[in-house]
């Protein structure tokens, strides 16, 4: 990995919010209904995302960077501004203002931090995350959060698509199997 300018430098977070990362509940309480085995990520998240999130996150504000939490959900009451194939995640309760669409406990968010809610799966296509970097001066963006191959890697290709350095910080990012 190249050196890297903090100051030009982000770290984006997405989606470490309750709904989709507490065990028994939204996200991971719907696909264990449906036979899918949640084990492995659940694992994951505590011993090696979140725990490699908040050092990562601490470091990054140590030297300067900036720290952007992305998180899933609606502004609107009735979610009608998820993008169509997320609409069916409104009974996770992933509203801006509920406790599915807030940061898990163990990451803080602190004062500077930046944190926007994304309407679907990539988070440059759906929420005001490009505007925030441009306006920043970003030219370095590490992506961490949840899932590494669905939302986390569909922020990253938008980020290259864009013209961003995009890095992905394996360790912090969490998905259903190992393989995946």
């Amino acid at each position: 990995m190249p050196s890297l300018e903090p100051q030009r430098t982000a770290v984006v977070v997405v989606d470490l919010v309750n709904h989709q990362c507490t065990p028994g509940r939204g996200m991971l309480q719907s696909w264990q209904s449906a036979g899918i085995d949640v084990s492995y990520i659940v694992d994951r998240l505590q011993t090696t995302t979140i725990p490699a999130n908040q050092r990562l996150l601490s470091a990054a504000r140590q030297v300067g960077a900036k720290v952007i939490f992305l998180r899933v959900g609606a502004y609107s009451c009735d979610y009608e501004d998820l993008t169509p194939s997320f609409r069916g995640i409104s009974a996770w309760e992933p509203r801006a203002d509920l406790w599915g669409a807030q940061v898990v406990d163990q990451l803080d968010v602190v004062a500077g931090d930046i944190s926007l809610i994304k309407t679907g799966s990539g988070g440059f296509y759906t929420s005001a995350l490009d505007s925030h970097l441009r306006n920043m001066r970003i030219e370095h963006v590490i992506y961490t959060g949840v899932i590494t191959n669905g939302c986390v890697m569909l922020t990253a290709a938008g980020g290259m698509d864009r013209g961003y350095a995009g890095y992905l910080a394996k360790d912090a990012t969490a998905t259903v199997t190992p393989t995946l």
